[in-house]
């Protein structure tokens, strides 16, 4: 964990460190970390990244690799496309601060055909198809992706797809390896790295069901399972527990179901029902291709906050904006496993959230709304340059981190962390959010100087569940602070947003728990802040309509102060780069935000 975020926790609630002598992580071969926080500290990544071996990042220019990648989370600066024939470009990218942890995500699906093709010592390299490939990347873009859509082979994969599979075990490897020389397992634990990939699944016409695999360390499958292989979210599943070996462990990540056309959160099957919170533990709830929290609703206006104008990707390209249906949102499909709890005394959609990027560029954490360069993925995948002008499409936004609170910056400690899901995502800022639920808590507990120790001693954080019948009433701790790098950045207010069955039905409510007192205000002719806001806002909430005979689950909302959205903030700067308004286009002003992973009370 950097210093400066350490040094910010620490005088908040004054969490004792450890020393290299304190117990540390035994399934993994390193030194004892050096800061080992008992109370956990909050790591800041990215665990969606896209690099040169992708089909849509390479296909828009992309020459950012693996290695690239940690790199840059890491500190370092990297050219962007449009390149020179030297490899050198007038666009830098560079992170204001480095990233905790990261891992690069290439599609598995169509690894090996853009290595045939890109690589010349490639027997297929001068085959008519990867010339094709090569020389008009916006028909190779969709037709290899539409091929794959429907598992279909191109034609030069040979029998069975034999030839692409073999060629996909180099750039595998290379992922491999990228991760391994990135992790630093001396006793600093200054950044973990994590192998990873994304399934790339489709259903029903190109509905997203796409989801992020992340392993616990590099003992992984011989090759990463890919749609092809496993053409659903339970063979998926089966197909990795059949190759991971030894201590190989993963979580899978569902993610962009704003995208799915309802399809992301499909009713579970008997098999499915007991295994798929376990297997999904977490899902990616914002990123660059717009918000998954909540659909748009007059009851609760904050959700219209970066909506994409269309259901999935083919309603894109066929200019289709027709708005999402309700269940290809994460509120919707937390109180779907509700109702499962009421009926089959299980809830398979027990989710934690997280955020991150999607970035197609090779550049993790690049979420600076002041200076965004675009990402690519599914806008402008198919450039071989950037046209004067806008960066990316203007509906797209540039993403969000995941955040872990974990006792060290190790693979260990940030897995245990996805995996008991006290982890939260933001829309970019490194809000820093603590979210407690227990019975009896002290009214007090915001001048309590041992507030976090006393809250993990007598409550259950983020991720947990408790049983409603063992409390008498539902109190929520909650603490959180803006970005401390970002000066014009205030907290307005805390929100707690409460799904609970009744009667059979799903009732949900939003509840602002905490409201700022002094409003930072938003120049809207310069965007530029006025007057001084909070920094900094905790609360001690009862929930006055708790009944603990019913199923529930709780979560925290954290809005900042209105600041100008990238694009607008563009438009001021260069009046050629302003786009005519339109009821689609994106609001010219948001309010950036944090979302922590629910704590749900089961009536069992």
């Amino acid at each position: 964990m950097h210093l400066v975020y350490l040094a910010i926790y620490l005088v908040m609630f004054s969490n004792a460190i450890d020393g290299a002598d304190s117990q540390s992580y035994v399934n993994e071969t390193r030194e004892p970390c050096q800061v080992h926080v008992q109370n956990r500290m909050p790591l800041f990544g990215d665990l969606h990244v896209h690099t040169a071996l992708s089909l849509d990042a390479n296909t828009q220019g992309t020459l950012n690799t693996p290695d690239d990648a940690y790199r840059f989370a890491k500190g370092q600066s990297l050219y962007l496309q449009p390149y020179a024939e030297d490899g050198t470009s007038k666009r830098i990218s560079k992170l204001k601060q480095p990233l905790d942890f990261a891992a690069v995500t290439d599609h598995a699906e169509l690894l090996g055909e853009v290595r045939m093709c890109s690589d010349i010592n490639s027997p297929t390299y001068k085959s008519f198809h990867c010339r094709v490939y090569r020389t008009f990347p916006k028909l190779s873009y969709f037709y290899l992706n539409a091929k794959a859509s429907v598992r279909g082979a191109a034609s030069v994969c040979g029998e069975d797809r034999e030839l692409c599979l073999d060629a996909a075990q180099n750039p595998w490897h290379e992922t491999i390896a990228a991760a391994e020389s990135h992790y630093d397992r001396s006793s600093d634990c200054s950044f973990s790295s994590f192998v990873g990939y994304e399934w790339t699944g489709a259903a029903y016409s190109g509905n997203n069901l796409h989801r992020n695999i992340i392993f616990n360390n590099s003992n992984v499958p011989a090759n990463p399972i890919s749609f092809y292989e496993a053409p659903s979210r339970k063979a998926l599943w089966s197909q990795l527990d059949q190759n991971c070996h030894d201590d190989c462990d993963y979580v899978v990540i569902p993610h962009n179901s704003n995208l799915s056309n309802g399809y992301m959160f499909e009713k579970p099957d008997q098999e499915e029902l007991f295994i798929q919170s376990q297997k999904e533990p977490l899902v990616e709830i914002f990123q660059h291709k717009g918000s998954s929290e909540c659909n748009i609703s007059p009851s609760d206006p904050l959700c219209a906050f970066e909506q994409l104008p269309y259901k999935d990707f083919r309603s894109k390209f066929q200019k289709d904006f027709s708005r999402s249906p309700d269940a290809s949102f994460i509120r919707e499909s937390l109180g779907e496993g509700l109702l499962f709890q009421e009926n089959a005394l299980v809830n398979p959609l027990k989710f934690g959230v997280i955020a991150s990027t999607d970035t197609h560029l090779g550049t993790p954490g690049a979420v600076d709304e002041n200076n965004f360069q675009g990402h690519g993925g599914a806008g402008k995948s198919f450039r071989s340059s950037i046209p004067k002008g806008l960066p990316d499409d203007i509906e797209f936004n540039p993403g969000g981190l995941a955040v872990a609170w974990a006792e060290e910056n190790s693979r260990s400690s940030i897995f245990d962390a996805f995996q008991r899901k006290e982890v939260y995502g933001t829309s970019g800022p490194r809000f820093i959010v603590r979210f407690f639920l227990g019975d009896d808590l002290e009214e007090n507990l915001c001048q309590n100087s041992k507030a976090i120790s006393y809250a993990y001693e007598n409550a259950t954080p983020m991720g947990g569940t408790l049983k409603s019948q063992s409390l008498n009433q539902a109190r929520l701790f909650i603490s959180s602070q803006a970005d401390a790098n970002l000066p014009d950045q205030f907290i307005e207010k805390l929100q707690v947003i409460k799904g609970v069955v009744r009667d059979g039905k799903l009732v949900t409510s939003v509840h602002d728990v905490e409201v700022t007192n002094s409003p930072a205000q938003l120049d809207k002719n310069t965007c530029e802040i006025v007057g001084k806001g909070q920094k900094k806002m905790c609360t001690v909430w009862d929930d006055p309509n708790f009944d603990n005979t019913e199923n529930a689950y709780y979560y925290v909302r954290v809005i900042a102060n209105q600041s100008c959205r990238w694009s607008h903030n563009l438009c001021l700067k260069n009046s050629e780069y302003c786009e005519s308004e339109t009821e689609l286009s994106p609001s010219r002003f948001i309010q950036e935000r944090a979302w922590t992973s629910p704590i749900w009370l089961e009536n069992i």
